[in-house]
């Protein structure tokens, strides 16, 4: 019998690597909390929130008058926000008041009793996040121990309320709820039956269709149409969540000044750490048994290590950043629809990190603008294509050439995808009419027939 000797090679990655590479992923909201945290675990690491000096004075400055610039870097949102110009709304998120709030103020005080409280509670709570009730009326009744009627009660007076349209079942209810509570409601025939009967035929801007099905002109159908646009679709937009806001901080900033760009990467939102004197006169008198000044040690050894991990975190951050602004520089300049194809592999051999460190760095972090607010890898354009001449166009680029192209069209006549594909092989980029029809879609874009004015 044998002994066979084998030999291998293991590479072992070291707790303090891994933990390293945590802190370079985290976002400026994680890390803090990350920070937090130690510090109950850890006895010898306090938290001041830092008394500003001149240099944070500073940017605090070039923020407020970045935020004067751009009202959406004032409140940011992980969730995508719905295009809404009203002040009352924008008033309402920075306030936190939910639509739950709005509808409960509205019935406290009226002639309900308990028991119908307790139901528009509930129902309250059953409401999506559009504001829509779309639980089996039945089922809610059974499940409170209440009759049907009494629920179906207490739900049509929940539809008088305000926002209009809340608690309705699906769009056309809503639609119609909207459309029935206006003053001039009974002069509003032809907009109740197209949002009752012919929203799906409304939705592909078959106007001639509705026409001839309600018996009147396609101009009347236009101005329906026009009217039932401007309806809220979603009564509960502008509110807050139950949840509460969710705000999102920038990890970097970006101000643009005389001729150059300045970055922040934002380590004013961090508390300071510093270390609880006592134990560290504990520490160096050495009065402590040795146990003790061990574990001592290990704590000091473990605050040293953090401020290194977040302190190599924040150049690499504030590298990748650089890099970024002058890559996409005509994006910091002028906005959407002038990024460039840029992949994470460019960046990696530019600054000589591996591509997996350059991942970790934009992972779930925001950069904050003059242009708005937008997650790092935003700027890293995923899809491209090639000009006649041979040259990476984004298909962010793209995008925006096909949108001054529709805004352009006659809007009698408007382009189908295939002549969409002609026009932008007249300016050199040639992607099929499939390709076309993908990037309309992604911007929300209706086909021609959906375009058409009558």
């Amino acid at each position: 019998m044998g002994l066979e000797l084998k030999v291998s090679q293991v590479q072992k990655i070291s707790q303090n690597m891994i933990q390293q590479v945590n802190v370079l992923q985290m976002s400026s909201q994680e890390l803090n909390a990350y920070v937090k945290e130690l510090s109950m675990e850890n006895p010898i690491m306090e938290l001041d929130e830092p008394e500003p000096d001149n240099q944070d004075k500073e940017r605090l400055r070039k923020l407020e008058w970045l935020s004067d610039m751009d009202e959406q870097n004032r409140i940011y949102y992980r969730q995508e926000q719905e295009e809404s110009g009203e002040n009352e709304i924008a008033d309402r998120r920075e306030q936190g008041e939910t639509l739950a709030d709005i509808l409960m103020q509205q019935l406290l005080g009226g002639p309900y009793t308990d028991r119908q409280m307790e139901i528009f509670q509930y129902l309250i709570e059953c409401l999506d996040s559009r504001g829509y009730f779309v639980d089996p009326v039945g089922e809610v009744a059974v499940r409170m121990g209440v009759k049907e009627r009494e629920v179906e009660a207490c739900l049509k007076i929940m539809k008088t309320l305000e926002p209009s349209g809340v608690c309705a079942a699906d769009l056309s209810e809503c639609l119609f709820i909207q459309l029935d509570q206006k003053e001039n409601g009974d002069e509003l025939e032809v907009e109740k039956a197209i949002v009752k009967e012919h929203l799906e035929l409304l939705g592909k801007n078959q106007l001639p269709a509705i026409a001839k099905a309600l018996q009147v002109s396609v101009e009347r159908v236009r101005e329906a149409k026009e009217k039932i646009q401007s309806m809220n679709p979603k009564p509960a937009r502008g509110y807050a969540d139950r949840g509460g806001l969710r705000y999102i901080t920038p990890d970097v900033t970006v101000v643009k000044l005389a001729g150059y760009f300045e970055i922040m990467v934002n380590e004013y939102v961090l508390p300071e750490i510093r270390l609880n004197k006592d134990y560290m006169k504990m520490l160096q008198g050495g009065e402590c048994e040795k146990e003790v000044q061990q574990y001592l040690s290990d704590k000091v050894k473990q605050i040293e290590q953090v401020q290194d991990y977040i302190s190599r975190r924040n150049k690499t951050l504030t590298r990748v950043a650089k890099f970024l602004v002058e890559e996409q520089k005509e994006f910091f300049q002028y906005g959407k629809g002038h990024l460039h194809p840029l992949r994470m592999r460019e960046a990696a051999d530019r600054l000589e990190l591996h591509e997996s460190t350059v991942s970790r760095a934009v992972k779930e972090k925001y950069l904050q603008c003059c242009w708005g607010v937008f997650p790092l890898e935003y700027f890293f354009t995923k899809g491209y294509v090639e000009d006649e001449n041979s040259e990476k166009i984004s298909t962010d680029q793209i995008h925006e050439i096909m949108k001054k192209i529709i805004a352009e069209e006659n809007k009698k006549k408007p382009y189908s995808d295939q002549k969409l594909a002609e026009e932008l092989a007249c300016r050199g980029i040639v992607i099929s009419r499939r390709t076309v029809a993908k990037y309309r879609e992604e911007l929300q874009i209706p086909d021609c027939r959906g375009r058409k004015e009558y």
